[in-house]
């Protein structure tokens, strides 16, 4: 479910769960779990985060984890989802996503609490459909988006649903660059290869000074997040919305 490679100073880790690269419970756990160990190791300098499937970095959450479970359950896998998606935001080390591929709901928020992105060119898309499959947005990724795009940009991306295509996604900010399959990975190795000789000492103290303010903002916001986004998959809208993706088809909201 989680490739881990180490490159020298790069800790490699490549999603690969299943054909859309969904995310599920288990994923959520080895993930968090990886990215623990990889703050206490000094060798790590750097982490590349990509995937396996030459379609999806990841679709997002899998619906399996929600249908047909009340509001405890699913407050459940929320509180250890967002707190492995957490573990990427507030990582000592930068973090550089590679998407490989689409980038949609929980995996684009775990793209934008990278430190740096790169999308593939053509066939990549990055979004956040949450709003057409009748669930909301946490706020935590909220003021992430909002500090990467501006307010404007990114109320109009949470309140559509769409998805931006590579140049697209570059022009809004909303990444560092665009590159052809054969590339990606490349870029990524480049992106973190600024790190390989910096103390190591600057490289967290940089991270803390820009994450700082999101960290305590996180920790205010970290209940109400869980709260109101459980409420909004257990309902039937959200129930809806979910199954319409293990059906792929579009939902029917009352």
């Amino acid at each position: 479910m989680l490739d881990v490679e180490k490159n020298g100073h790069i800790l490699e880790l490549y999603i690969k769960t299943n054909e859309t690269n969904s995310l599920g419970r288990e994923f959520f756990r080895k993930f968090r779990d990886v990215l623990e160990q990889a703050e206490n190791d000094r060798s790590v300098k750097s982490i590349l985060l990509s995937g396996r499937n030459d379609k999806f970095f990841s679709n997002g959450f899998d619906p399996e984890i929600f249908v047909g479970k009340n509001l405890e359950e699913i407050k459940e896998v929320l509180r250890e989802a967002l707190g492995a998606c957490g573990r990427v935001l507030f990582s000592p080390k930068p973090v550089v996503c590679a998407m490989n591929g689409h980038s949609m709901g929980v995996g684009a928020v775990i793209a934008i609490f990278s430190d740096y992105r790169i999308l593939v060119e053509k066939k990549g898309r990055l979004g956040f459909p949450e709003s057409l499959i009748g669930i909301n947005f946490p706020s935590t990724a909220g003021t992430v988006l909002k500090d990467l795009v501006g307010m404007k940009t990114a109320r109009d991306l949470l309140y559509s649903g769409r998805g931006l295509k590579a140049d697209e996604a570059v022009q809004v900010g909303l990444v560092e660059e665009s590159a052809s399959p054969e590339e990606v990975i490349l870029k990524a190795r480049k992106w973190c290869s600024q790190f390989q000789d910096m103390a190591m000492e600057s490289v967290v103290g940089v991270k803390i000074a820009l994450r700082d303010s999101q960290r305590l903002l996180a920790d205010t916001l970290e209940k109400r997040d869980v709260d109101l986004l459980a409420q909004a998959i257990a309902s039937s809208n959200g129930q809806e919305g979910m199954k319409s993706i293990q059906e792929r088809r579009r939902p029917v909201f009352t």
